[in-house]
């Protein structure tokens, strides 16, 4: 998802928590037990700047790997990315780099939507989805196209930081005072403007209900039976959120409309941002452990 700064300085984009040293190692964990070998083919689905694809390479650099985003600025930060280490870009798509003792990796960049996939029929070797699979609006659309561009017996896996379950046991205490933190930055502000005689913020109620449950690992677990995936690894990884990954994942529009409901995107994940350290400090805690759900599955037939 490319940069959206806005009237509060604050980036609202998945984009910063993506560039966590805690998000790539927890990326870089999973993707470490893939059956990766020379030569396969695969996709990267949702890649945003291609931070997976980058650790698909440096673990298997003979492959072939077709990164899709629907931003075409995120792909625009991943090509330059990859240029800066080294690949060179053969035209507007497709970069290249040789690889030592013969073949190459090469990198594809399409700009389209991961449940209309624009490849034929049992294409790829292996599917992979970086935290980015909850938020497909309809997930049988999805894995219908994802199975439909696999080989048989190919691999999909995902993982995914906003699940049900996702909060680790005994940190409901931060995240419910994380919230109060927030809601209270943004009454407070809203109370200083009235003060101003100015306009105070506005909220839009009704909203929280539009909001689609986080799915649990059991329902997940029933899509994949449901579109003939069969899972072969699934594990919840403890990641530890740091002040400045709470922050950036705070400031992210998706979870700002979930934690305060109504108020406009850009005040609510200020508020979140600027709650984080006090809330912490609050609830006793340096670091905050969350669960991220990872499934790892072969195509049936």
């Amino acid at each position: 998802m490319a940069s959206e700064i806005n009237t509060q300085g604050v980036d609202t984009s998945y984009e910063p928590y993506s560039r966590e040293p805690e998000y790539i190692a927890a990326n870089q964990a999973f993707v470490e037990t893939l059956p990766l070998k020379s030569g396969m083919k695969i996709l990267d689905l949702a890649c945003g700047t291609c931070t997976i694809s980058e650790l698909l390479f440096k673990i298997e650099p003979r492959l072939t790997i077709m990164a899709l985003d629907l931003s075409r600025e995120s792909l625009e930060l991943g090509r330059k990315d990859f240029e800066a280490n080294g690949f060179t870009l053969e035209d507007d798509l497709v970069l290249t780099k040789p690889v030592d003792g013969g073949g190459e990796s090469r990198l594809v960049l399409i700009e389209g939507s991961a449940d209309v996939l624009p490849f034929r029929d049992g294409w790829a070797d292996l599917i992979f989805m970086g935290n980015s699979i909850h938020m497909l609006p309809d997930y049988d659309k999805l894995l219908t196209e994802v199975r439909r561009v696999m080989v048989p017996n190919g691999v999909f896996a995902f993982n995914s930081a906003f699940y049900a379950g996702t909060q680790a046991p005994g940190t409901d205490p931060f995240y419910r005072i994380w919230w109060q933190n927030a809601l209270k930055h943004v009454l407070d502000q809203d109370a200083e403007l009235r003060k101003q005689g100015k306009p105070g913020i506005p909220r839009k109620r009704g909203t929280a209900s539009r909001a689609r449950p986080w799915t649990s690992k059991e329902e997940w677990l029933g899509l994949m039976d449901k579109h003939g995936f069969k899972p072969y690894s699934v594990n919840e990884r403890p990641v530890m959120m740091t002040s400045s990954s709470l922050k950036t994942i705070g400031s992210y529009s998706g979870l700002a409309r979930l934690a305060l409901s109504g108020y406009p995107v850009d005040i609510a994940s200020k508020a979140l941002e600027v709650a984080v350290d006090p809330s912490l400090e609050e609830s006793g805690y340096e670091e905050v452990p969350r669960l991220w759900l990872e499934i790892a599955t072969h195509k049936i037939g």
